[in-house]
């Protein structure tokens, strides 16, 4: 999580000195759409970062500009996690449970240009979807359907990206966010109480399920700069 520190830490000074370094922006296209791709870290609950590791998240967005580069959108997000190796150890349980977010989202943002052919994105996601546990497995069949496999799922999620034109109307660049659910990671969803490794059950679980990304995006105007 260091590294993840010390590159936010970077991206803010970064964009604290852009803010002051262009004076006349230029103008981006009316409508957008925009897409970001990464490898979610889970940075919450000592248990849910003990079930789950990330494997991807993707998003795309279609974006209205209001004013002044300011920007209001909405969009889809899919996130997938894998369970921990521990799980997954064929000498153990071989277990394969997977965990798969799917929300709809309203972003609203701001673009800042720091040169003629870069701008920083400011921006934060708000939505509510549904997660699901997949291939679930049970120590005895009485379990069965005692327990819930799918969740609801509401969240927040602010997020900075750089970018930098290659095309008129073509943009690509790398971005972080932090999106926070109202959710609780409950391990009885997935039955890991009762496959987890020594001392699992006791690992805490006092924060919502959360998650920083690095990852890429790409921003295409889908009109004519004006």
């Amino acid at each position: 999580m260091s590294k993840v520190k010390n590159f936010l830490a970077y991206i803010l000074i970064m964009s604290g000195l852009f803010a002051f370094s262009q004076d006349k922006a230029p103008e981006l296209p009316r409508f957008s759409i925009r897409m970001n791709v990464g490898i979610p870290k889970i940075a919450s609950s000592t248990q849910y970062r003990h079930s789950f590791s990330g494997v991807i998240t993707a998003d795309g967005s279609m974006n209205y500009k209001l004013f002044s580069n300011f920007i209001v959108g909405v969009g889809y997000n899919y996130t997938y996690f894998k369970c921990q190796k521990y799980f997954r150890d064929p000498l153990r349980d071989n277990i394969n449970t997977t965990l798969q977010i799917q929300n709809g989202y309203m972003k609203l943002g701001y673009d800042h240009f720091f040169s003629d052919n870069g701008f920083a994105t400011f921006a934060v996601n708000m939505g509510a979807g549904q997660g699901k546990y997949t291939s679930v497995r049970y120590k005895h069949d009485s379990l069965m359907g005692k327990t819930p496999t799918q969740f609801s799922n509401a969240f927040i999620e602010p997020l900075i990206g750089l970018y930098f034109i290659v095309d008129p109307n073509f943009a690509i660049g790398a971005h972080i966010s932090y999106n926070y659910s109202f959710t609780k990671f409950d391990p009885l969803h997935p039955q890991f109480q009762q496959w987890g490794p020594e001392g699992y059950t006791k690992l805490s679980n006092k924060w919502n399920m959360s998650m920083v990304t690095l990852g890429f995006g790409f921003y295409y105007g889908i009109a004519k700069k004006q």
